[in-house]
């Protein structure tokens, strides 16, 4: 249940950054925003970044805050860089739009998975 928590909250931050980050925009096609590419984007990310302590605790990679904390800046940082380059319906179109939405997302993503992570080891 903790996984679909921290995947809802993920999806949800990169949702709502697209949409109020400055520099960030939303392609419209006839007056209408282009909800499913914004939708889409954020489903990844927030899949990507929920899942970055199950992976490291799947492929038995001894899963460490220092570890997530740098796996999860790269996928923020790379999947608003990418979206920076490519135009996939939403756009990062300054460095600002890349540099808040991707600290805001690696922030909620870093504390989720180390929810996580504190989780498990209080298991054990």
């Amino acid at each position: 249940m903790n996984y679909l928590r921290s995947f809802f909250l993920n999806f949800l931050t990169v949702f709502f950054i697209d949409r109020m980050a400055p520099g960030m925009k939303i392609a419209y096609y006839e007056q209408v925003p282009n909800i499913g590419a914004d939708i889409l984007f954020s489903l990844i990310v927030g899949l990507l970044n929920a899942s970055v302590f199950f992976f490291l605790y799947i492929l038995d990679l001894n899963p460490t805050k220092l570890k997530i904390g740098v796996l999860t800046f790269i996928i923020s940082y790379a999947s608003f860089i990418f979206i920076a380059i490519f135009s996939l319906g939403v756009r990062a179109e300054s460095a600002v739009g890349v540099i808040v939405g991707g600290g805001i997302v690696w922030i909620v993503a870093l504390i989720t998975n180390v929810m996580e992570f504190n989780r498990d080891k209080n298991l054990k």
